[in-house]
């Protein structure tokens, strides 16, 4: 499937990233209400393009707002005609997979980390995939766990985790789990060390 981008279609990469964020916190929380300020550190952006795409996206009628100390926070309008429409939009097209191969490779303790590409569709479907992340070595799974709940929208993702020893025990003693979850379709190799991707093609 080719990647969309949809920026194209509602004119502003801004506007883009404010509905992706709403409508994709809408289909895991059931409607989270968010802050100007929260939006623009979030999303990256400045706080003066935020606030003309959410006065804009609140005049259509998309978005409404509620008055906290003086501060607006916003929240989808669950009355909004197109409202589904929307919605599936933004699900359909979300692709993760940079945002897991950046803070993949920003581990420096991993000796290898494969995604498997399915994950760009974990929000449309749970795919048959063995495993969605097999990580080597260290990694603090406190911090792992909170960036898989925040990028994939509180979906269940299959990971596992092990030391380089077990790693190399499994492989000489022919685990089968270990040899499904290498040869299993569509891995990515985000991180190699260990070379494993050149002795799986040189079989």
């Amino acid at each position: 499937m080719k990647d969309v981008d949809i920026s194209k279609l509602f004119g502003s990469k801004c506007r883009t990233k404010i509905l992706e964020k709403f409508f994709l916190e809408f289909e895991s929380w059931y409607n989270e209400w968010f802050h100007m300020r929260a939006i623009a550190r979030d999303l990256d952006e400045q706080i003066n393009s935020i606030k003309r795409e959410l006065d804009n996206l609140t005049e259509i009628g998309l978005l409404k707002f509620k008055e906290e100390a003086k501060k607006k926070i916003f929240f989808v309008n669950i009355h909004f005609l197109l409202l589904k429409e929307f919605k599936d939009i933004f699900i359909k097209t979300y692709n993760p997979l940079e945002k897991v191969k950046k803070f993949l490779l920003s581990q420096k303790t991993l000796e290898l980390a494969i995604a498997n590409e399915s994950l760009k569709y974990k929000m449309i479907e749970n795919g048959k995939t063995i495993l969605d992340i097999f990580l080597i070595w260290e990694i603090d799974k406190n911090v792992f766990n909170e960036f898989l709940w925040i990028t994939f929208f509180n979906k269940k993702i299959k990971y596992a985790i092990i030391t380089k020893d077990d790693f190399y025990n499994r492989l000489n003693y022919w685990d089968k789990l270990i040899h499904n979850i290498l040869s299993q379709g569509w891995n990515l190799f985000f991180i190699d060390k260990m070379k494993i991707k050149d002795i799986l093609d040189n079989k």
